[in-house]
């Protein structure tokens, strides 16, 4: 898939492990690369490449414009805009069950993720309805549209990222501006920030989770990071130019039945 994204600029969110294999692909796809993260050693893992970094708070939406606006002085134009960050405040992880949590600690994600789509959205969309032409792209996961136990506010949040992104098809579509999300069923290391850790029921509860997963999956096994960024990549091209307001399973078939 060299040379899809020639001439694009692509802003990616988060540098843990998707978001990194995302700004990869871009990359190696002939796109100019920016990635964001609020954690300075995450990002330091992208300091070999010619991927261009900034520490940046996702949740503010004051600074995440000024990142969008200094990328496009820099390169003229934002083609690109894919949002995989997770949230950054302790204590709320997957593996408690909902009685075990208060209505603050539930609705914590669901508040983090949209604020994070709808600010990273709402930056480039006024620089992508003047070209006329741009993709805003999001990232979640199985418990959006499948019911696994134990996954606190996270199903709804992801759910709620996935309409938001619908929302925007509709809106900017005839402005020539594509929406994707992308729909996983878990990559490698991509889960470990959300994990329980401390909770003494997570092991089981993580065993309940691995039969309900394998007894669904069709491939018997979860998404490559570079598969995630591969199909990153071809979505956000010229090739998929029919593709937007949908949500693209790499689940391996779980959602599908």
């Amino acid at each position: 898939m060299e040379n899809i994204l020639n001439k694009k600029t692509a802003v990616v969110y988060g540098a843990g492990s998707i978001g990194s294999a995302v700004a990869a692909a871009f990359a190696k796809a002939g796109a100019t690369v920016f990635v964001a993260d609020h954690h300075e050693d995450t990002l330091k893992k992208l300091a070999d490449t010619q991927i261009q970094t900034e520490r940046l708070d996702v949740l503010d939406k004051d600074a995440v414009a000024a990142f969008v606006k200094s990328v496009v002085e820099s390169t003229g134009h934002v083609d690109i805009s894919f949002c995989a960050t997770s949230t950054h405040k302790p204590g709320v992880e997957q593996g408690a069950a909902l009685t075990e949590l208060n209505y603050e600690d539930f609705a914590m994600p669901l508040i983090d993720y949209t604020k994070a789509t709808f600010n990273t959205a709402t930056a480039v969309y006024p620089y992508m309805v003047k070209q006329h032409a741009g993709v805003i792209m999001g990232m979640t996961t199985v418990v959006s549209q499948m019911p696994l136990p134990y996954t606190a506010g996270f199903g709804p949040a992801w759910a709620a990222v996935e309409a938001m992104l619908r929302l925007l098809a509709a809106e900017l579509g005839p402005y020539g501006v594509r929406t994707v999300c992308l729909h996983s069923a878990g990559s490698e290391g991509a889960a470990d920030k959300t994990l329980a850790s401390s909770n003494p029921e997570l092991e089981k509860r993580a065993d309940l989770w691995g039969e309900r997963w394998m007894s669904r999956n069709l491939l018997g096994r979860g998404p490559t990071l570079e598969e995630v960024g591969n199909m990153a990549a071809f979505l956000a091209s010229d090739l998929a130019g029919a593709t937007t307001g949908t949500t693209v399973s790499l689940t391996a078939g779980m959602i599908n039945h």
